[in-house]
């Protein structure tokens, strides 16, 4: 079949590669003038089926309000005259009820898992062809770690599902964190951990690095990227997508999947087609990886809301979250926050650090975020060949390789690994 994909990053280049090794004529059209400039770019990094469990939660209300006001907050909504906004708003706070958030734990970790062995899979073909690639992939866990006890608490009561879903993790004391990460020995010092978690399976990596070597993977498997290609809108006669006005021209296809992160909503919108993907604005920061105890495992901070990740040389840190529609401005001491608290953490990292240090990247990026917290991965209703690859939030990295494997299976309409109702458009109906 002819198939075009929408979307460059780690969604679209990964479906690329899956549906070209299928045999299939690919092209991808890609906005930007490379493959994963978008959301993929300067992501904390992270390859986490630990952490799959939605935002949306009983306690995200009152952080909500406790928040409110306070321009560095790990959480910020700016609300916009935008009806879309407001819908996916009144979404995600009725997902703030008992019960919600652990309904879609199991889902997205039987895709996190699928994802990791999918991941290995590739790995191994392009190997075998010598075509393996480099993304600063480290296999050394993640680790949680917890200042506060009732945090800890319920991050432990949510373990058991997980780990009868597959997942291996682990309960630690403050010592047993020290040893697994000695970097965090600042922290531990000051009396700040009171435990942990760790998921010796889980990874770390690089996004970008990933995205453009998949991309060139599909490439050498027969797909054709086009970047500096901006997808205007579907053309659909009956049930059918019949192709993609792109640039003015017309690109007819067999099939299309939508894989544009938060550019998905408006496409599918203006082909009768409404999803409930928002974006949410996130920071990261990149530095060099200090010269004395210089951290090796990535590590989620769950009292400073940071993740931090050993990319080769670099750190990276990434936080912050702010519903506030699709304005990319990089908000300085929301920035400077996350590095703030990477400093906290790692205060052998150069505290001296600024926004005017060649050696610092500060970046923002919008992630395509559903209320409920997992992904749309479906054959659309209203068409036939109209395949949603999107709404991944910050669960893109860990979810890419097992979302592309979806993905591909429902354009060929096969019997996928996974159970594709979980990550079905109609869910939200019930709402």
């Amino acid at each position: 079949m002819k198939i075009i994909v929408l979307g460059a990053g780690l969604m679209g280049a990964t479906t690329a590669y899956e549906l070209a090794a299928r045999g299939h004529e690919v092209d991808v059209f890609e906005k930007r003038e490379g493959a994963g400039l978008e959301t993929s770019y300067a992501n904390g990094g992270q390859l986490s089926a630990c952490e799959v469990a939605p935002w949306a939660g009983t306690e995200i209300p009152g952080e909500v309000l406790r928040w409110m006001g306070d321009p560095k907050a790990p959480f910020r909504m700016r609300i916009k005259a935008d009806p879309d906004q407001w819908l996916w708003l009144m979404r995600f706070l009725l997902r703030c009820r008992p019960g919600a958030r652990e309904s879609r734990i199991v889902p997205n970790l039987t895709l996190a898992l699928h994802g990791r062995a999918r991941m290995d899979a590739i790995a191994a073909g392009l190997e075998a062809r010598g075509e393996g690639f480099d993304f600063d992939e480290r296999q050394q866990g993640i680790l949680r770690i917890y200042r506060e006890q009732a945090y800890l608490d319920q991050a432990l009561h949510e373990l058991s599902p997980m780990n009868d879903a597959g997942l291996t993790q682990l309960r630690l004391t403050a010592e047993e964190c020290l040893a697994i990460e000695p970097a965090l020995a600042p922290a531990f010092q000051r009396g700040e951990i009171q435990g942990g978690i760790h998921c010796p399976g889980d990874r770390s990596g690089d996004a970008h690095k990933y995205a453009k070597n998949i991309a060139a993977a599909a490439e050498k498997s027969g797909a054709r990227f086009h970047y500096g290609a901006t997808a205007e809108r579907l053309v659909t006669r009956g049930r059918t997508v019949q192709g993609v006005v792109i640039d003015g021209a017309f690109h007819e296809a067999d099939g299309v999947v939508l894989a544009a992160g938060v550019g998905s909503a408006a496409l599918s919108k203006a082909a009768g087609v409404r999803i409930p993907v928002y974006p949410v604005k996130g920071y990261s920061v990149t530095i060099p990886a200090p010269d004395t105890l210089a951290p090796e495992v990535s590590v989620s901070d769950e009292t400073r809301k940071v993740v931090v990740s050993r990319l080769g040389d670099r750190l990276r840190s990434a936080g912050q979250a702010e519903v506030g529609g699709y304005d990319l401005t990089l908000e300085m001491p929301r920035a400077r926050s996350v590095l703030n608290a990477l400093c906290d953490l790692y205060p052998q990292v150069n505290p001296e650090l600024g926004e005017k240090d060649a050696n610092v990247e500060f970046w923002c990026g919008l992630r395509p975020m559903t209320p409920d917290g997992s992904p749309i991965i479906d054959r659309v209703p209203r068409y036939d060949n109209l395949v949603l690859n999107t709404g991944h939030g910050t669960l893109g990295w860990t979810l890419c390789a097992g979302s592309a494997s979806l993905a591909a299976d429902l354009v060929e309409e096969r019997q996928p690994a996974v159970k594709a109702d979980d990550f079905s458009l109609s869910r939200f109906h019930k709402i």
